[in-house]
């Protein structure tokens, strides 16, 4: 998407535009981008997309903590009389990591709601770290798995098992690279990757895995269990469990999202002229704002 800000066009999350804003570094958002140069981001969303550290900024774009996943952004560009604030993907609830999202007056907002249904009334972050602590404690000497994408929600619950049950989790190859990013920016990540001499000594008992979400099932939890002699049971900890079920032992409703209740007290904190809704079906939302509107 491209918008447009007293004469300035900024691709958002894309290469169209004079200049490109990257919001954070997931897959989906970074695909957007053909070529690497004219890029407004963190320098950590940089390093994690592996774009180099190479920075662009322009004087009237500001860069506001998203309270996603490291590096994330939402941008406020100011020009001429006119504003615009993007969110990117963004969380306003505090997590683990910090802070959540804090909004900031505009005449434009473009909000994210991957969650933009009144379904979604997520929890306190905090409140799912008690629920999985409690769940890894109450099954000790089982093999566990537990299922949560490379990028973000991998590096989250490494911490929440770091803090809350004392536990060096299992992690994969592929999120290594990202954990390793994150520790370069002083984030502490207590870690055994797989194929290591310490992942070989955690693996010898009970332990915790966190893996891709397609294998945190139980078909693949009984085939490890069978091939390692023990007990073998897997979670998914995704917002997604409100509306979907999943083949699964425990599911946890933790996401790095707002949810619908959150983005509409985004949206009145902002007290925005015009609204565009992204990354999601913005229809209930859209509704409600107009009966805030008196329409």
């Amino acid at each position: 998407m491209e918008v447009s800000v007293g004469g300035k066009s900024i691709g958002l999350d894309c290469n169209s535009g004079e200049v490109s804003f990257l919001s954070h570094a997931h897959g989906d958002h970074v695909s957007g981008f053909k070529k690497k140069e004219r890029i407004i981001a963190s320098e950590e969303t940089l390093a994690l997309a592996g774009f180099g550290a190479e920075r662009h900024s322009e004087e009237w774009i500001q860069l506001l903590d998203a309270g996603h996943i490291l590096g994330s952004r939402q941008m406020y560009a100011e020009l001429d009389g006119e504003s615009v604030l993007y969110t990117g993907d963004f969380r306003v609830k505090n997590g683990i990591f910090g802070k959540g999202a804090a909004a900031k007056e505009a005449d434009r907002l473009v909000v994210e709601c991957t969650y933009g249904d009144p379904r979604f009334k997520l929890p306190d972050p905090f409140e799912v770290y008690s629920q999985i602590g409690k769940w890894v404690k109450e099954n000790s000497g089982s093999i566990m798995l537990i299922g949560a994408y490379n990028l973000g929600k991998a590096q989250e619950i490494i911490r929440v098992l770091n803090e809350y049950s004392s536990i060096v989790p299992v992690v994969m190859q592929e999120s290594e690279r990202f954990s390793s990013v994150y520790a370069k920016y002083g984030i502490g990540l207590e870690r055994a990757v797989v194929g290591t001499p310490e992942a070989e000594e955690v693996m010898k008992g009970g332990f915790v895995a966190i893996v891709p979400p397609k294998l945190a099932n139980r078909g693949f939890a009984r085939k490890l269990g069978d091939a390692f002699g023990r007990r073998a049971l897997c979670a998914v900890a995704t917002g997604w469990v409100m509306s979907m079920r999943h083949n699964a032992d425990a599911a946890f409703p933790l996401s790095d999202h707002a949810d619908f209740y959150d983005i509409v007290g985004y949206m009145d904190a902002v007290n925005p002229k015009r609204v565009d809704f992204v990354h999601g079906d913005g229809t209930h939302l859209e509704k409600k704002l107009q009966q805030k509107l008196g329409k």
